[in-house]
This record gives structure tokens, sequence and C-alpha cells, in this order.
């Protein structure tokens, strides 16, 4: 039962988070409540993100005030030992002072030579009301050392109450800190998906316009006012190169994620600025400028024997086409990028290389969610005779 159980939970740590929210974006109506939808998107993002910086800034002065407080206490410590010997000190003195009263009364009481020479008496009388007021002396002082004694006691206690909340204030931080790194976590998730959303913001209101500027109606089907040259396959996107990543599950290269799911294939071998073209004739559909993770971005439909299928190529230095252009199997769509000259923006990319994809439909107008992109993607070693990873081609077809 424990063997059957490990599996199942195997399997379900590998398969994709995704949701398939297909969407019905057949018309600029259709689309614009889309775009809606991705800027409530972005907006709750937004919000989420302010919300949880106001709480990391919270957390750092809580801190601030913690770590001061404990300052304080080591100084409040510090002095109360002071004190306790400066009271220490007092208590011997008054101490000695009593002995010497002691001795005197013990003087007094055995032979009455002493008293001129102790008191300076010159009557019983006198003596009398001397050692009445050495009674009180002494009385005042015993007094005086109980007060010492009894202040002692509560520096004493103070210091150890002090010790005790230092012990709590170092406990707090760490508590406070651990929430900071947890709130950390949380902000790069809400960054990422404000910066995701903001792309498909840009992405879909130039779709938009671009079927406004076709002068497509705004419930009228993509499919009739759209036409697109149809091809009959695919081709490389690239004259030379090899697979340096596959299709799938890997450990993510930069983050070392384990189970990480790699949208498309990777393709090296060629330095930044190499001409990457259109896989198949076609249309851009939709573009993507300096995302955080995929660079710039240029998405392509095509009508491959009559079936609808999107190319998408990530990590590009530059874009040669926009949005509406229509491509063909030799088109330079753009150029290589992903190493040094796109690092400025990019923290998903290890060097020069192509992500490559290819899905089915039209990924911004047949649908324009993401994950259902993802649900949609093939594996591209499937659809073009791509050679044995590690193996440079050095043709297109």
């Amino acid at each position: 039962m424990k063997k059957i159980v490990l599996v199942l939970t195997i399997l379900l740590s590998i398969t994709p988070m995704v949701t398939n929210a297909a969407s019905n974006a057949n018309n600029l109506k259709e689309l614009r409540a889309e775009l809606a939808a991705y800027k409530a998107k972005k907006a709750a993002a937004d919000n989420s993100k302010s919300r949880t910086q106001s709480e990391i800034n919270s957390s750092k002065n809580a801190i601030s005030n913690a770590q001061n407080e404990i300052e304080t206490n080591k100084s409040k410590i510090e002095q109360a030992k002071k004190d306790i010997q400066a009271l220490n000190i007092e208590i011997e003195k008054t101490k000695n002072k009593i002995n010497e009263l002691i001795k005197v009364h013990e003087i007094s009481s055995k032979d009455k030579a002493y008293l001129e020479y102790i008191f300076n008496a010159k009557s019983i009388s006198d003596l009398i009301v001397r050692m009445k007021a050495s009674e009180k002396i002494a009385d005042y002082n015993d007094g005086l050392v109980t007060s010492y004694e009894q202040k002692i006691i509560e520096n004493e206690t103070l210091q150890k109450d002090l010790a005790n909340r230092e012990i709590e204030l170092n406990k707090k931080i760490g508590d406070l800190e651990s929430a900071i790194d947890s709130l950390g976590n949380k902000l790069s998730t809400f960054i990422e998906e404000a910066l995701d959303a903001q792309s498909d913001i840009e992405s879909t209101q130039k779709l938009i316009n671009y079927y406004v500027n076709l002068g497509c109606g705004e419930t009228e089907n993509f499919n009739d006012c759209v036409k697109i040259k149809g091809d009959t396959g695919f081709l490389k996107p690239l004259n030379k190169g090899t697979i340096t990543s596959h299709f799938g599950y890997r450990t993510h290269p930069v983050t070392g994620q384990k189970y990480k799911f790699h949208s498309g294939t990777d393709i090296g071998g060629n330095a930044e600025g190499t001409n990457v073209y259109s896989a198949a004739n076609g249309m851009v559909g939709k573009i993507i400028n300096k995302a955080s993770c995929g660079g710039n971005q240029v998405y392509i439909y095509h009508t491959i024997n009559g079936v609808k299928y999107t190319t998408g190529y990530m990590h590009l230095l530059t874009i040669n086409v926009k949005v509406g252009d229509t491509v063909t199997n030799q088109t330079v769509i753009g150029t290589v990028g992903g190493g040094k000259k796109t690092a400025s923006y990019e923290r998903c990319s290890t060097g020069p290389h192509l992500h490559f994809m290819i899905g089915k439909g039209w990924y911004g107008s047949t649908y324009v969610s993401y994950n259902t992109w993802v649900t949609n993607l093939l594996n591209p070693v499937n659809v073009i005779k791509f050679p044995a990873q590690g193996i440079f081609f050095y043709s297109r077809f």
C-alpha cells in the first residue's frame, strides 16, 4: 500500500498544474473581454504585490524595533550590574558603622572607665542619651542595609526579566525573518503574475488593433475576416544548430527546480544575432517584448493542411516583424538572443539559443489563455525531423 501511495505522490508532483481555461474569443467583442480579464488579473496582482510589500516593510520595522529594544535592555542590564556593585559597597560601609556602634554599646556596659574615652560623656545621663542616639543610628543604618538588599534583589530580578525578554525578542526576530522570506517568495510570484498579465495585455491589445485595422466587425468571426496563406508542413527555424534541451519535464538550468515543465525545444550552437526564420507560411499573431523570462517573443499563426497551428520563438535578440505581417517559411522573423546581449532583462536563459514551440490552434486568437496554450503544445521533434540531442543539423529541411 505504501508503494502505491508513493507512486501516486510522484505522479502528482510531476503533473503540470494547468487548467483548461479555453476561450471562445473568435471575434473582437470576445477578444476585448479577454483583454479586460487580463487587466483585472494585473490589477489584482498589483494589489497583492503592494499589500505584500507593506507586510514586508512592517516586519522589517518590527525587527528594527526589537533589535533596538534588545540594545536598550543590554544597557539596562549593565547599569543594574553597576548599581548592584555600588549597593554592595554601601551595605559594607553601613554594616561597619553598625558594628562600631555595637562595640561602643558593649564597652559602655562593662566598664564605666571608658565612658569619657569613648563618648567624652561627663555624666551617666549624658551617656544614656548618647547610647539611645547610637541605637537609633544603628536601627536607621540597619534599615538602610535592608533597603539596599531589597534593591539588589530587584536589580537581579530586572536582569533576569531583561534576559528573558531578549530571548523572546530574538525568537520574534527569527519568526519575522522567516515571515519576510515567505513574503518575499509571494512577492516574486505576484511580480511575475503582474508582468505576465502586462505582456498579455500588450500583445492582446496589438492583436485587437490589427483586427480593427483590417476592418473586422466586433462580432465578425476572425476566420472570415483574416485569410492566412496555408502550407503543407514545417521547416526548422534555423539554418544550423543542435538541440540542447528537449520539450517536457526537466530540472530548471537556472533555478535548479526539479520536474519543471519546459514548453519547447532549445536549439543552441548559434551566436547572438543569427537569423531565425518562420517555420512555415503564416501571419504574425502575437509579440511580447523583453519578458523577464523568455525575453523577446514572436508567435506566428499557420494553417497546415487545413489545421491551425501556432509556432513560438523565444529569447530573441531582435524582432523583425510586427503583428499582422504575412510571412513565408523564408521570412527572417528575428535573431537569436538569450546571451550577454539580452542579460540586462532576461533571467531564464543560460546562453545564446532559440526556444522553439509548436501548438495546436492560434494562440491569442482561437484562445488567449496561456494555460490553454500549454495544454495544446506539441513536442517539436515529433513534428519536425531534428537529429538527436548534441548532434548538429546544417539544413532547415
